[in-house]
């Protein structure tokens, strides 16, 4: 289950190198996906992680795409691919266990 959130963060560390479009039509479905469960798992309990999360399945939702140039994108995948990690560590192994 730990793959919830190491998938889709290093999905988006491999993001950072030039890919073919495909790639990352299949980032955003991964992680849009995965954001959504997290956030779901994360209610009520940890709220505000949820919130992030929903903001984050919003922004690479595959049907609506936020259009942003590469040198944007870059850092905001690095700071998505922390949060996962950071949830992962605060909030997550305990989801796991539960």
């Amino acid at each position: 289950m730990a793959a919830l959130w190491f998938v889709p963060a290093a999905m988006l560390l491999i993001a950072l190198a030039p890919l073919p479009y495909g790639y990352y039509t299949l980032l955003r479905l991964v992680v849009c996906v995965s954001a959504g469960t997290v956030a779901y798992l994360s209610w009520p309990k940890h709220a505000a992680w949820s919130v992030g999360f929903i903001v984050v399945a919003l922004l690479f939702n595959p049907l609506i795409i936020v259009a942003l140039d590469r040198g944007t994108w870059a850092p905001i995948d690095v700071g998505v691919a922390i949060l996962y990690a950071a949830h992962w560590w605060i909030a997550g192994r305990r989801l796991i266990q539960t």
